[in-house]
């Protein structure tokens, strides 16, 4: 576990250096109606009382043969969330995916997460929908084509301590809502 929140912030680190020199604009989707944008690919969700919208150079993912991964992040807040989602026949379709400890399913396995980054004291803390008891989350594909896959999620995501225990605490995600343009 020490390995994965350590490789996490890294990632963090490294992806928040390259991508806060490409733009200036840091929307996180506050002030009136937080809709996400009308095209492109981007991550939205309200994680607490906070509001993360990631989209252009703050959001990215990847689908290849039933295979989705998405990750947007704030670099003014310090928070990522991310989407995965394995169809283990490799066909991926329009519906709803349960993201929890039950989701060993025969055809696909998935999880959210949610990555904090305190920003004053560079500690990372990572929750999960997919690992304890005390997590759930559920995604669903609303649209999926050659151009783009649309859909939404939420999760209550457990913080993995560093003994790989769930005794973490734990935090809500909701409203979240995504879309992953492919081959742009």
């Amino acid at each position: 576990m020490k390995k994965l929140n350590k490789f996490g912030f890294i990632l963090f680190l490294a992806v928040s250096s390259i991508l806060s020199s490409c733009s200036s604009d840091d929307s996180d989707g506050g002030g009136g109606g937080f809709s996400g944008p009308s095209t492109g690919t981007f991550v939205k969700a309200k994680i607490g009382s906070t509001n993360l919208l990631a989209e252009g150079d703050y959001s990215n993912g990847g689908y290849n043969s039933g295979n989705l991964v998405l990750q947007g992040f704030s670099t003014t807040t310090g928070k990522s969330v991310n989407i995965q989602l394995y169809a283990i026949d490799g066909s991926l379709e329009v519906g709803t995916y349960a993201m929890d400890l039950s989701n060993n399913e025969d055809n696909y396995v998935g999880s959210l997460s949610l990555i904090d980054v305190d920003i004053n004291s560079m500690s990372t803390k990572t929750y999960n929908s997919s690992f304890c008891d005390d997590s759930n989350g559920t995604l669903e594909i609303t649209f999926i084509d050659a151009t783009k896959i649309e859909g939404t999620f939420s999760f209550k995501g457990k913080e993995l301590l560093e003994s790989e225990d769930c005794s973490g605490g734990t935090k809500n995600v909701t409203n979240g809502s995504f879309r992953l343009e492919i081959g742009s």
